[in-house]
């Protein structure tokens, strides 16, 4: 049963928190992390439109509590594998694509601009940081494609999450657990047939998450059912190839269409962010605190759910840094990265004590674009080898707020600019201190004739980034490629790229150009807190209508390894962040 209790109809539902503290102290940014300037970015070409909403917040969106239905017990070891989809002449199942606050005309209106963007010698290329150090790729294997997930589905929208043992990769809607090594633990299981024994959700599971909470060793699952509900379930222990506690939270405040969940780990929450359309107020962005203490054991869950008004594509932040004592410590504020649909401005949000004192408060406009002196470019789709254009990317939304060392890394799902060649879409990164409501770097890569989207990023416990995304032209096939750069690197630079995995056909998944490739892909980094983990998308042969295929890299830069609770190597530009 879903009970959603409103502050005009009940008095508002005060509940102590019984949380393990962590005697860690927080951390600084990295000294190695100071703030650079640019100067401004130049003025969009004229016919640029976007939406930009700077309506008040509304009076009626004020803190809500919500009961969750459940715990019920969810037993992997039960669960039937995934069949292939019967896939005669029958065309795949499309997952929506998510909404925007942009019309068809004002999207068109940003692509005919994107198109005529005139050359910006601030793009930089990957290998533009001296050394030429690329990532060393290490452990990489396929994981699910078209066929293996049993729905049909597409696009995959893939999501990864790795624990000390295993790691668990997850589409639309299925999801496989592995080894390190890519050892199938538990075969592809739909994620309707996981979550069967929770009422009400099986409608239609999609939009996928998931996650690894380093502090207590738990996995967590998560999917939009229908628009109306997140269906979240948590490891009872370490091992996710055995019982889980399901949970059912209503979602459709207002009404509202509950969209494009994502999911972070925090000190004290699970926390999730939803764009929400219709109902009352129209639209508005919204995020969830679940009480991830009361969840591990199996306890009734309430989640307190705050809005973030006109500001859209709410992100929580994702901690990491557990083993090495940079994981915030318990009460720790909670980080939301949301963006205006402008391409520019984004805005940190700070959620603290969510079940008690329950401050949220929205910090200063932070412009990218500016910062970058590149944009806003809107993205277009990417030639392909065999023809027909891929990506059809929605907008400029913010991607993978990662949290490490004081720092929040983020990237967009897709952002057009000039290197020199004519406008190709391109990746923006972005490193942000939380505290201090500031950018630290940030910047534009891409080449002539590269289209790159979809980008994920995550950093490691010596400040090194990386960023994985899908790469398509007209002379290839499309393909799953990462880089990044090292903590000393030069501010806005990226050290070269590596291609994880080659792309094998022609994709052409859907009725016709430009198809639809996805709406996110997967990165993040192990609990050693020194490998990183990328779970990208490719077009791969599979003798199905629908070709697309995932694959898995783990790959490492120059940070050492901790031995026996001692560090090896010089990792100076690490330890000076932390006390």
């Amino acid at each position: 049963m879903r009970r959603l209790f409103q502050p005009l109809l009940f008095a508002v539902l005060l509940f102590g928190v019984a949380c393990a503290g962590l005697d860690r102290p927080a951390t600084a940014p990295s000294a190695d992390l100071e703030p650079a300037r640019l100067e401004p970015a130049p003025a969009a070409p004229a016919g640029a439109v976007a939406w930009r909403d700077e309506r008040p917040a509304l009076p009626w969106a004020e803190t809500l509590t919500i009961q969750a239905d459940g715990p019920y017990m969810i037993d992997a070891r039960n669960l039937p594998p995934a069949a292939l989809p019967a896939d005669a002449p029958v065309k795949p199942r499309v997952v929506p694509a998510p909404k925007r606050l942009l019309s068809d005309e004002q999207v068109a209106a940003l692509r005919e601009a994107a198109r005529n963007l005139p050359p910006n010698d601030r793009v930089i290329r990957p290998g533009s940081a001296p050394g030429g150090q690329a990532p060393t790729l290490n452990t990489s294997f396929p994981t699910i494609d078209y066929p293996t997930t049993g729905t049909g589905l597409t696009p995959p929208d893939p999501e990864l999450a790795v624990g000390p043992n295993h790691a668990i990769a997850i589409v639309n809607a299925a999801f496989e657990i592995y080894d390190k090594t890519g050892a199938i633990l538990l075969p592809s299981t739909t994620l309707a047939s996981f979550f069967a024994g929770v009422p009400d959700c099986d409608d239609f599971l999609f939009d996928p998450n998931v996650l690894y909470d380093e502090v207590f060793d738990r996995f967590i699952i998560g999917a939009d059912d229908n628009g109306t509900q997140y269906c979240v379930a948590v490891t009872t222990g370490s091992d996710p190839t055995l019982t889980y506690f399901g949970y059912n939270l209503q979602t459709d405040v207002g009404g509202a269409f509950f969209d494009y969940p994502h999911a972070g780990v925090g000190s004290d929450a699970i926390y999730m962010g939803s764009n929400q359309f219709g109902g009352v107020p129209g639209f508005e962005g919204r995020v969830w605190a679940m009480d991830k203490v009361d969840m591990y054991a199996g306890l009734p869950l309430v989640s307190v759910t705050q809005s973030t008004g006109s500001d859209g594509t709410p992100w929580p932040a994702d901690f990491h840094g557990a083993n090495d004592g940079s994981f915030p410590p318990s009460g720790s504020p909670h980080w939301i990265m949301t963006e205006v649909f402008d391409g520019c401005i984004h805005n940190v949000w700070t959620w603290t004590d969510p079940f008690g004192a329950n401050s949220f408060v929205k910090g200063s406009n932070l412009d990218l674009c500016a910062f970058t002196g590149i944009g806003p470019g809107f993205p277009l789709s990417g030639p392909q080898l065999g023809g027909g254009d891929i990506y059809d990317i929605m907008d400029w939304r913010g991607q993978s707020t990662h949290y490490r060392n004081g720092v929040l890394h983020i990237a967009n799902q897709g952002f057009a600019c000039n290197p020199g060649g004519g406008t190709v879409d391109c990746v923006r990164w972005a490193q942000i201190d939380p505290i201090a409501d500031a950018i630290l770097d940030a910047g534009v890569f891409g080449t002539n004739n590269d289209y790159r989207g979809y980008a994920s990023v995550a950093a490691n416990r010596c400040n090194d980034m990386a960023i994985g995304y899908s790469n398509t032209n007209s002379g290839i096939w499309p393909e799953t490629r990462v880089t990044g750069r090292e903590a000393t690197d030069p501010p806005g630079t990226l050290q070269p790229e590596v291609i994880l995995k080659l792309g094998e056909e022609t994709f052409d998944c859907f009725d016709g150009a430009p198809y639809r490739w996805g709406d996110y892909t997967g990165m993040t980094i192990d609990p050693d807190g020194v490998r990183f983990w990328y779970l990208g998308q490719y077009s791969k042969t599979t003798g199905a209508s629908c070709d697309w295929g995932t694959f898995v890299g783990e790959f490492t830069y120059q940070c050492p390894i901790f031995t026996d609770g001692f560090e090896s190597g010089d990792i100076s530009s690490w330890s000076s962040s932390v006390p």
